[in-house]
């Protein structure tokens, strides 16, 4: 009769464990470029899918961060509209990591946010992500004061 419970209660425990997993979707990385993951990541972003923009974030970082870590390091100033496009991971990553910080402070995790935004804002500083209303604009000049409104909320707890 013993055998018979541990072995129901196993059952049951696996296949909720398998139910769990089974609600689990997996995020579609399209052609797992650099600029198909930051779109996908702003789309999740402006849909109120945080946490699926935290993983396309995570993936582009994954995939193209030491290519960004490269470029930045090869410039002295900001690209000029002529060649910005030719730092196309510095750009998407950099725009990624204030996605990603965007997205977990809308999940709370302010520490979390705070570091993602200080990598862009510390490491990947020239890079610039386009506005579709035709200008490109700096993730790091943006992360400054998101900063610093996470910083106070954390000192304060709101």
């Amino acid at each position: 009769m013993k055998k018979l419970a541990a072995v129901l209660s196993l059952l049951i425990c696996s296949s909720l464990s398998l139910a769990e997993e089974s609600t689990k979707v997996d995020l579609d990385f399209g052609d797992f470029t650099s600029v198909t993951l930051m779109v996908k990541a702003w789309d999740a972003l402006g849909a109120g899918d945080y946490e699926d923009a935290v993983g396309y974030t995570q993936k582009c970082a994954e995939l193209y961060e030491e290519k960004a870590r490269e470029m930045q390091a090869s410039l002295q100033a900001k690209p000029d509209a002529d060649a910005v496009n030719d730092y196309w991971a510095l750009n998407d990553v950099g725009t990624c990591y204030f996605i990603r910080g965007e997205a977990l402070s809308k999940l709370n995790k302010d520490a979390e946010a705070i570091a993602a935004l200080k990598v862009v804002r510390d490491d990947l500083y020239y890079s610039q992500a386009w506005d579709p209303k035709g200008w490109h604009w700096s993730p790091s000049d943006a992360a400054y004061p998101r900063i610093q409104m996470l910083e106070a909320r954390m000192e304060h707890d709101f």
